[in-house]
């Protein structure tokens, strides 16, 4: 069995560690092909007029729009949706909003459903159906495609 010695670098603090080669390749090379690839990033925003400080505000404003890119407009719409869907869920009854919470919102299987409850799958699957046939009505009647 080979072993590395490795140092890892965190500000002023320096750490020297032996790891097998299998421990290399699986936690500290691909850790360290990140750290070059935000260093040649980094390169060429400078090559580029940009300092290292912009740099790192570039990168956690990039990571911000990822998370909040949505515009006003797309949150309206879903909250429309959602009101909706609320809507829906209302106009069912309660053993058929909890089948359809159950099936459709936890992705539980109808088998699954069937044997948590006691009741028939068959029975199960038909009446499954037949909320999703309440639900296309109900969301064609608001307009909206299913």
């Amino acid at each position: 069995m080979s072993f590395r010695k490795i140092t890892i670098k965190s500000g002023n603090e320096e750490f020297t560690m032996n790891a097998t080669e299998e421990e290399y390749l699986k936690y500290y090379r691909p850790w360290w092909q990140m750290k070059k690839k935000e260093q040649r990033n980094r390169e060429a925003m400078e090559q580029n007029g940009y300092t290292e400080e912009s740099y790192e505000e570039w990168k956690e404003n990039d990571m911000r729009t990822e998370f909040f890119s949505e515009s006003m407009e797309e949150l309206a719409e879903k909250r429309m949706l959602l009101d909706v869907l609320r809507d829906a869920m209302d106009s069912l009854l309660p053993e058929e909003r909890e089948l359809a919470m159950k099936v459709f919102g936890e992705e539980m299987s109808v088998y699954e459903y069937a044997r948590v409850t006691g009741g028939n799958r068959r029975t199960l699957d038909f009446r499954k159906n037949k909320v999703m046939e309440k639900l296309r009505h109900f969301f064609r009647e608001r307009g909206i495609d299913v």
